[in-house]
């Protein structure tokens, strides 16, 4: 018997909790470990439980679910997870791609686009819901994917794992002012607002993991 993909839900509403549950219930490969309603009590289940990956809401009571992503991947680095949401507006995607999610799901999608989503990224590649690609990649509009240099390239890299300006640069060996002219170079080259929109432009266009 195949081994089934752990999975965790995060929503405050029971409804979507309880939908969740009969839709897991219906698939082979896919097992709910349980589902929870704040943030707080997920990072709680995640200490008890393994998942390989979590659903999470993002509009959540107490600590929203970016700043719960941004926690559990400082707890536990090898879970992955998948934003289920009712909103998806350009700077709450680029903050959730930022912080570690690997799929962005709306709650209007068809359920097997939520299926689809948790497999494609229980196999380490990410995923975005189709009705999000043409306002991702607005700022990509009619020009070539952005030609980074390898140092370029492992700056966002370290961004993208949440590792601050100091950090980058300690990593890599570089000062600190180095780092920011960097980073402010590679959010011009990508034509970003900011560096956290330029990680998940980089993302979306796979220059980066």
């Amino acid at each position: 018997m195949a081994t089934k993909t752990r999975c965790l839900a995060v929503d405050d509403h029971q409804v979507v909790r309880q939908g969740l549950e009969i839709l897991f219930g219906d698939t082979d490969d896919l097992e709910l470990l349980g589902t929870v309603g704040s943030g707080e009590d997920a990072v709680e289940l995640i200490k008890e439980n393994e998942p390989q990956i979590v659903l999470m809401d993002v509009r959540l009571p107490g600590m929203d679910g970016v700043s719960t992503i941004k926690r559990i991947h400082e707890e536990a680095p090898n879970v992955q997870f998948v934003v289920f949401s009712a909103y998806g507006d350009r700077r709450l995607v680029s903050d959730a791609i930022a912080a570690g999610a690997r799929g962005y799901v709306m709650k209007g999608a068809p359920p097997d686009d939520l299926l689809r989503a948790i497999r494609t990224v229980a196999g380490n590649k990410p995923f975005v819901d189709p009705s999000l690609s043409p306002m991702l990649l607005m700022t990509d509009a009619g020009r070539a994917e952005a030609q980074l240099s390898e140092r370029e390239r492992e700056i966002l890299q370290l961004l993208a794992k949440g590792y601050h300006t100091e950090e980058v640069a300690r990593a890599i060996g570089l000062s600190v002012e180095t780092v920011k002219s960097d980073t402010k170079r590679v959010i011009g080259k990508l034509q970003a607002d900011t560096r956290t929109h330029a990680v998940a432009i980089a993302l979306r266009q796979a220059l980066i993991e």
